[in-house]
């Protein structure tokens, strides 16, 4: 889908939407295809296969490393507050998606699958604690506000199509909670770190949707949504 430049009298909600990332221009670009389709089993292919999934959270090159020290040193009171509320709710989704991999009814391919959004998640976190000193980084918890909540849902779900709507519907949340944090930091470091994370959030939520039946227009939005971010106040880390 291609995004032609808005005129001077675009609204400022449509020049805010021509802002946002493509998704469905993200997920050609980066060759999502069969994952996003749901036709991973057929195709051999995975996730972690496509778009450098885990080389984009991990990489010390992607302002994690090599800028953490610099960033660290001069981090403003917003980046740090956003940086650790960032990394509890990835320790949250982390935990929640492990603990939910265990179900009996989902098969070994959906199985698989959570796990390794679960350790997507954790290697967010990682991410992100690598901009915050050394011991705020380990100090920080799972958010318990959203561990409960997406432990109650997952709990919830009785059979696989279930459970994987749920995981599309927090996968989304977390999306549109790394799209508008975006636009919060206040160092360059920090903003390219959660840039980082965000796509492959996105990535996970079309994943889930495409597997649970969803119509394309559901998992495939023209637009990555900022509707339902993950909100401090509301999930507070302590």
């Amino acid at each position: 889908m291609s995004m032609s430049p808005h005129s001077e009298t675009s609204t400022p909600e449509e020049a805010a939407a021509a802002a946002v990332t493509s998704r469905r221009s993200f997920v050609r670009r980066a060759a999502l295809g069969a994952a996003a389709l749901g036709t991973v089993a057929a195709t051999g292919a995975t996730l972690t296969g496509v778009a450098g999934a885990s080389e984009v959270m991990t990489s010390s090159s992607g302002g994690a490393g090599a800028g953490a020290a610099a960033a660290e040193s001069s981090l403003s009171a917003v980046d740090a507050a956003l940086l650790t509320f960032l990394q509890s709710i990835s320790l949250a989704a982390q935990q929640a998606l492990q603990s939910a991999s265990d179900a009996t009814y989902l098969s070994n391919v959906t199985m698989e699958r959570m796990r390794e959004f679960s350790r997507h998640h954790r290697d967010q976190a990682a991410r992100l604690g690598k901009l915050l000193p050394t011991d705020a980084a380990a100090a920080t918890p799972a958010n318990a506000s959203l561990l409960a909540q997406m432990t109650s849902k997952f709990n919830a779900a009785g059979t696989e199509t279930e459970m994987l709507n749920a995981v599309a519907g927090f996968e989304e949340s977390l999306s549109a909670t790394f799209i508008v944090a975006l636009g919060q930091a206040d160092h360059f470091s920090v903003s390219e770190a959660i840039a980082g994370c965000a796509p492959i959030l996105g990535q996970q939520a079309a994943s889930a949707g495409a597997d649970a039946g969803q119509s394309q227009s559901t998992w495939l939005p023209a637009f990555a949504s900022t509707s339902g971010a993950i909100t401090q106040s509301a999930y507070p880390i302590r």
